[in-house]
């Protein structure tokens, strides 16, 4: 089953009588990418999930994932669990000049709130906002986050939960890393479902270690995404049936019961291949690099004339022209960054498979 089963099968039961965990913690993430835009105002709630998922078609407008939202809706519509859930303080930005892709919302009911961080997005900045983080200390989404949970916590009163999904969950850890003690106190938990590590490790400083006990952490088997960047080796492994890419999506995760994920011991050894790979290929270039490689590789991507993923992946080779000529305009030294970049990255995979073979 998955977080729509879920939801049909256990969601009979109110939060005051089973207290939120990982996989409802997935469910509001996975709402967090709903077009809430002109719905949901930043301001105290006053809708229910019950009552905007009547309004399904217009929520699910622009999403990725349009058909299994609107599926997960219909169950939350007559589930007693969610459908009186209030949603409030809905915040959007985006600026393409300054590669920012940010919202956040936050799920209300009886005793306890969810902040949580729409992780990236449809468009194709949203993704390079995702890469800036190979070559920047922090991405303005980063602090915008931590802002927006310092004023959440100033508005409602109680227990906080803060999460999301994909870049979502790096927005959750580093809003909680960065708040104030008093707000610290308050967390119940921080979940990152899969979320992209950092740039430089974090994990010893000690405004993590004032929160680490309350982080977790969730992957898929065979994980791309959360592993990317420095992360903690604290996490959990679940289920998912899908496969590489497919793997992050949110509906292919497993669940096992009313109140955890389907579990594995640990990710596959082509996951942590991929890791011990992308953690060297990083560690040879530094930041001016890292940044003229990303801008390049975008401004190749940007020749396609695509806006978002869905246009880039439809027609393809249709679009090769635009990204020939893209690539052609770039200099000598951004061609061959591009060119050698692939090439480096398969090597280092292989060396890692090799060390991991003599280790096994």
């Amino acid at each position: 089953m998955n977080i729509i089963g879920y939801v049909q099968q256990y969601g009979d039961k109110p939060f005051s009588e089973r207290p939120l965990n990982e996989v409802d913690s997935l469910v509001f993430s996975e709402l967090s990418y709903l077009n809430f835009t002109g719905m949901v105002r930043y301001a105290p709630p006053k809708q229910t999930l019950g009552e905007l998922a009547e309004e399904s078609g217009k929520l699910i407008d622009d999403t990725l994932l349009p058909k299994n939202n609107k599926r997960l809706l219909d169950a939350i519509r007559t589930s007693p669990r969610y459908q009186g859930v209030a949603v409030g303080y809905f915040h959007e930005h985006n600026d393409e000049r300054r590669e920012i892709r940010f919202a956040a919302v936050t799920f209300l009911w009886e005793g306890g709130a969810y902040v949580c961080y729409r992780g990236t997005d449809v468009t194709l900045l949203g993704w390079k906002e995702d890469f800036n983080m190979a070559f920047r200390a922090s991405i303005p989404s980063q602090g915008m986050a931590a802002d927006y949970l310092i004023d959440i916590a100033s508005k409602v009163e109680g227990p906080l939960y803060v999460g999301g999904h994909s870049k979502g969950g790096n927005l959750s850890l580093y809003a909680a890393v960065n708040a104030p003690k008093e707000v610290q106190n308050r967390l119940v938990a921080v979940y990152n479902h899969d979320g992209p590590g950092f740039r430089e490790s974090i994990f010893e400083s000690p405004a993590y270690l004032a929160v680490a006990d309350r982080v977790y952490k969730t992957v898929p088997h065979d994980s791309l995404i959360g592993i990317l960047l420095f992360h903690s080796e604290n996490y959990k492994v679940v289920v998912s049936r899908s496969v590489l890419i497919g793997q992050h999506n949110p509906f292919a995760w497993g669940v096992k019961d009313e109140d955890e994920f389907l579990p594995l011991p640990q990710t596959t050894n082509n996951s942590k291949r991929l890791d011990v790979a992308l953690r060297d290929w990083i560690s040879e270039m530094n930041d001016a690099d890292r940044r003229l490689f990303v801008n390049a590789l975008f401004s190749v991507i940007e020749g396609s004339g695509a806006k978002k993923v869905p246009e880039f992946t439809r027609g393809f080779f249709k679009k090769l022209r635009g990204m020939k000529r893209a690539y052609k305009k770039l200099s000598d030294k951004e061609r061959n960054m591009i060119k050698t970049g692939g090439k480096k990255l398969l090597k280092l995979w292989f060396r890692s498979l090799r060390r991991r073979e003599r280790e096994d």
